[in-house]
């Protein structure tokens, strides 16, 4: 195989980005992989720093983001807890049964982060994430 830019050079590694074989002359090593310009090299890097966010977005890099399920209890939670005070300003008695429910849901909220914080959920394993 031939180096796509110099046809008399024999080819020692092929282009990540785009495939094309390069000579000794032409490879740039990113660390990442090996690019045949300086346009395949910014392009392999810039691919690089958004796969390791998708990684870090869906949970499988360094640190997993925060679940939904937190964000989302404490948000009912605290909705459950306005429309309370508000049946309790605007009625004579305590709306006892919507602050329960905020409760609740604010323990679930703190649950579901503890569950996060010790352990990894999605694996099912006890890898503790207390390190980061």
């Amino acid at each position: 195989m031939q180096c796509y830019m110099h046809r008399e050079a024999s080819a020692i590694a092929i282009c990540r980005y785009c495939g094309k074989a390069t000579c000794p002359d032409c490879c740039e090593d990113t660390g990442q992989g090996i690019a045949c310009s300086a346009d395949c090299e910014a392009e392999l890097l810039a691919a690089d720093k958004l796969k390791n966010k998708q990684k870090q977005s869906y949970g499988l890099g360094p640190k997993p983001p925060i679940p939904a399920s937190v964000s989302t209890y404490f948000f009912f939670g605290l909705i459950l807890a306005l429309v309370g005070t508000y049946l309790t300003v605007t009625r004579p008695d305590t709306d006892f049964l919507t602050f329960s429910m905020a409760a609740i849901f604010f323990v679930m909220s703190a649950g579901s982060y503890k569950r996060y914080r010790d352990g990894c959920v999605e694996c099912g394993s006890i890898h503790t994430y207390k390190n980061l």
